[in-house]
């Protein structure tokens, strides 16, 4: 081997060692952080790694053990000190610690939401702290019924711990009183002026004449008027008596609560005055006595300052602000407007489309509830700009599943290989090659074999190839691209010979096959495959959901099984 060589091997092997195959993006990456002086032949490693990946993933689980721990163990050796992956948690005493998951279930989850989730696990489970699932319901326009089950499902189904539930459209009443007392002592006022003229006002720093003229004694009766249902939305709307010069514009007299007649999928029609989130948040985590609060950095500091100048006018309590920066997935969309706007415009087929990353299409995919603490773990919460690639979400998932999931045959866009001197026979082959408690399965062997199309360069008359756990053939005719003629010539292992997958006495199948759904920040029209193939009619035993390996394509989940088998692809 090359210098070069040595690398890519050393990389893929110790890849492979510490996530049970390894995967070409993650060691290139890896190679390319790590060995600078190799970053302008990238073209010349990504062949030698397409080439050293495929042969390392074919080695027995057992022999990569072997190899890194006798040549690399310097390279699979834990650090000794941690580093830490939650952001700074000051005042946090333990026992004593409370965080909140505060969806708006105005939308189905996504992983950025179960990423901050499951931070907020994290921070909970280092201080034996508790846990409170608030749903910032109070915008009628948006909130719908269903998911508010879509985020208790998830919660669930990451195992994530939830002390106590709450609605925030629960406690309407109480907004009323702090707005109430609020306006008693002079720190809130109730604004009828135009919406135009309240922008322009806002922008040129000039509080309104409302602010100006009117009395405690005015804005209450106004108060009164409001919830009796004297104005309609647009016409009056309760503002924070705030800074007006204040270089933060968010602290210019914003609106705590405002008319809505909508009406709202939990409370009915029972109001019409609703308050604002950065209203509601402050009151909510002094009645949930919450004392952590997470926030991507996204949310901002302006508002921040909002929603503790509410509290201490309110003498409720301040908890401690902790942020962290968002969490973007390269190829996919993270926010719930975007993904919404995808599934109105049916540019994907919902919710739970392959190719999202919501809550619906992780699980529907393959992707293992435990993957995301670790994606925490691995990246951590930080305050730089985190991209995750797809490669990592898969590297953890396989790491998963590959020691419990069964192996079968598959082969795809098939040839026909006739055998003229046949041994009709049946084999016993594992369904683990290291997983002896999965047991095995039975092939029978005739005188039809199929081999897969990716596979036809070893094909050409004379070539000899080694069929995996059964014998070697020659290609003796070619009738056709797809129809080839094949002798049996002896069942010894010979390293020199191409060992391929193969199928007999076959069962129709079809994958669906996911791909990224943004390149080049536009949307890849050709972002989801459909592949035929040919697997072993052994797959007609298994369970629908039930995840398998389909030895050299990939993972797949079982989703009907009838003369056709049809599957999704999972990942490599």
């Amino acid at each position: 081997m090359t210098d070069s060589e040595d690398i890519v091997y050393k990389e893929t092997m110790v890849n492979a060692y510490k996530y049970g195959s390894a995967d070409v993006n993650i060691v290139m990456k890896k190679i390319m952080s790590g060995y600078p002086e190799l970053r302008s032949k990238a073209k010349e490693i990504q062949q030698i790694l397409k080439r050293i990946v495929e042969e390392v993933n074919n080695l027995p689980r057992e022999d990569i053990e072997k190899i890194v721990e006798e040549k690399y163990p310097e390279s699979i050796v834990e650090e000794t000190k941690e580093r830490d992956y939650l952001p700074e948690i000051v005042n946090a005493t333990h026992g004593k610690v409370k965080v909140r998951y505060p969806p708006e279930p105005s939308k189905h989850p996504h992983i950025g939401q179960m990423l901050s989730f499951c931070i907020n696990h994290l921070i909970a489970e280092r201080f034996e702290g508790k846990t409170v699932l608030r749903f910032d319901d109070t915008n009628p326009e948006k909130v719908q019924s269903e998911f508010y089950d879509s985020f208790r499902e998830v919660l669930a189904w990451l195992d994530l711990q939830v002390d106590e539930e709450v609605l925030a459209s629960d406690h309407m009443k109480l907004y009323y009183e702090k707005a109430k007392e609020l306006i008693l002592k002079n720190d809130a006022f109730i604004c009828r002026c135009e919406r135009d003229l309240f922008t322009q006002l806002r922008n040129e720093q000039k509080a309104c004449k409302c602010n100006l003229e009117n009395t405690v004694e005015f804005n209450l009766q106004l108060f009164e008027e409001i919830l009796e249902g004297k104005y309609a939305p647009g016409e009056a709307v309760v503002r924070l008596r705030g800074d007006m010069k204040s270089p933060n514009s968010v602290m210019r007299d914003p609106v705590l609560l405002r008319l809505s007649n909508h009406t709202h999928c939990i409370q009915g029609d029972k109001y019409i005055l609703w308050p604002m989130y950065d209203f509601e948040s402050p009151i909510m985590e002094d009645l949930t006595k919450v004392t952590h609060i997470l926030r991507s950095m996204e949310f901002g500091k302006m508002r921040e300052e909002l929603q503790k100048t509410i509290a201490k006018r309110l003498k409720l309590n301040v908890p401690e602000f902790m942020e962290y920066q968002r969490y973007n997935i390269i190829g996919a969309p993270t926010q719930g407007r975007v993904i919404r706007e995808l599934v109105e415009e049916k540019i994907v087929t919902g919710w739970d489309d392959y190719r999202l990353v919501t809550y619906q299409a992780l699980k529907r995919r393959g992707i293992q509830p435990q993957v995301f603490s670790e994606i925490i773990r691995r990246v951590g919460a930080t305050k730089s700009s985190t991209n995750i690639d797809f490669s990592l979400i898969f590297s953890i998932n396989r790491k998963i599943i590959e020691p419990k999931v069964k192996h079968y045959y598959f082969v795809e866009n098939p040839i026909k290989i006739s055998i003229s001197n046949p041994k009709k026979k049946t084999v016993e082959i594992d369904l683990h090659p290291h997983n002896k408690e999965l047991g095995s399965r039975k092939i029978n062997v005739n005188d039809i074999i199929y081999l897969s199309g990716t596979d036809q360069e070893h094909l050409d008359i004379n070539s000899v190839v080694r069929l995996k756990d059964l014998f070697n053939i020659q290609i003796q005719e070619k009738k056709s691209e797809k129809e080839l003629v094949a002798t049996i010539i002896g069942e010894e292992v010979n390293p020199n010979f191409p060992k391929l997958q193969w199928v007999s006495e076959p069962v129709e199948v079809e994958i669906i096959k996911p791909e990224m759904l943004y390149l080049n920040k536009r949307i890849n029209k050709d972002s989801m495959k459909y592949i035929q193939g040919l697997g072993e009619n052994n797959l007609t035993d298994l369970n629908i959901g039930e995840i398998v390996q389909l030895e050299r394509f990939g993972y797949t989940k079982v989703n009907k099984i009838n003369n056709q088998i049809k599957m999704n692809y999972i990942h490599g």
